[in-house]
């Protein structure tokens, strides 16, 4: 099915289930069952169950503990694939996934002109980035926090944290 033919339920369905395949808790080594993914947000496993499935869309407060919990912004259930939040959630999504499978992303990600050092880089940061997805919702505000402390300590402007890739 074509995006633009996609329903809002659907669009939600494919993008939770994306995430739930590969940006799953490392304490628990797999994704989320819909009983314990239920349990998280408040709503029932059969209410889970119809998320993933296509079929319904949460409600705003538990769509954004759903977001919280996978470390995206809200918005990514329900923009269009073309929008660039999207791509890059995609597009960091596939690169753990990769990084699962063994693929090594020093080599599989360079951009032309990127060095190995900065490669190795931006893996410690997607590492960074990961670790702090497993981080209970509260906690991860307070690292956010302490990343835009760190910023404006060394001279950058503070950015938005615990919505996942900006």
């Amino acid at each position: 099915m074509r995006s633009d033919e996609e329903s809002s339920a659907e669009r939600f369905g494919r993008r939770l289930s994306q995430l739930d395949k590969v940006l799953y808790p490392k304490a628990l080594g797999r994704p989320y069952t819909d009983v314990e993914l239920a349990s998280e947000v408040g709503m029932s496993a059969s209410q889970i169950n119809n998320l993933r499935n296509g079929k319904s869309v949460a409600r705003a407060d538990r769509a954004v503990v759903l977001a919280t919990l996978y470390g995206v912004q809200t918005e990514y259930f329900v923009l269009p694939e073309d929008h660039p939040y999207v791509k890059q959630v995609d597009a960091h999504i596939d690169a753990v996934r990769k990084e699962r499978e063994g693929v090594p992303l020093e080599r599989g990600n360079r951009t032309a002109g990127q060095t190995a050092a900065s490669a190795d880089g931006n893996s410690q940061v997607r590492g960074i980035a990961e670790d702090m997805a497993e981080l209970p919702p509260d906690m991860v505000a307070t690292v956010g926090s302490l990343v835009d402390n760190l910023r404006r300590a060394i001279g950058l402007s503070p950015r938005s944290h615990g919505k996942g890739p900006k």
